[in-house]
């Protein structure tokens, strides 16, 4: 990077990049601006659309997002998203946004075991790279965790049942096993989930 005067005179770009089999994307954080190409087999990527990033509500921010991609199907680019997310080192179980969700949740009047089921939840929708299409249901949406609040608290037993499923299925990825409840830590990552930027 060069300098003049103490001040930068190039911005550097924070660049992620995804693979989804036979499709890439190309993310810079600074702009918010995506390409998404196709990697033919044996030739330079083609660029197949462009579009923007939306990120998620804080506190996961650029941590997630979606893709605004026009022409590209949505799975497609809801698995892009999923490659495109990252992790924050210091979050855990035990010390991450979820733990404030739980505690607004028990102080709402949300019973003991759905305000724990909200955190487990919250927790593996970040962890495990839920898709965004739960979002809303089960993780962070355009209103944060509030609604996943409000709907424990209007009809406990149907948002218990929800997580439940959502948890032992993996957000519907697999199907259901005994067990997965306990193992709210989720599977090891690989090496680009801390991959910064």
């Amino acid at each position: 990077m060069e300098f003049m005067l103490g001040i930068s005179t190039r911005v550097e770009s924070r660049i992620r990049r995804a693979r989804v089999e036979v499709f890439g994307a190309e993310l810079d954080l600074c702009t918010r601006a995506v390409t998404v190409y196709w990697h033919r087999h044996g030739k330079a990527p083609l660029a197949i659309g462009e579009g923007t990033w939306l990120p998620l509500p804080e506190p996961m921010g650029d941590l997630r997002g979606r893709l605004i991609v026009d022409g590209i199907d949505r799975r497609t680019c809801a698995a892009l998203e999923s490659q495109l997310a990252r992790g924050n080192q210091a979050w855990s179980y035990d010390a991450g946004p979820w733990i404030g969700a739980e505690r607004a949740a028990r102080a709402a009047g949300v019973d003991a075991y759905n305000a724990v089921m909200l955190r487990k939840v919250l927790w593996l929708f970040y962890r495990n790279r839920w898709p965004l299409q739960f979002a809303d249901g089960c993780g962070w949406g355009s209103d944060g965790y509030a609604p996943l609040i409000a709907s424990a608290l209007a009809d406990p037993a149907r948002a218990r049942a929800r997580w439940e499923l959502l948890i032992l299925t993996g957000a519907l990825q697999w199907p259901m096993t005994q067990g997965d409840l306990d193992r709210v830590a989720g599977e090891p990552h690989g090496e680009d989930f801390y991959a910064a930027p």
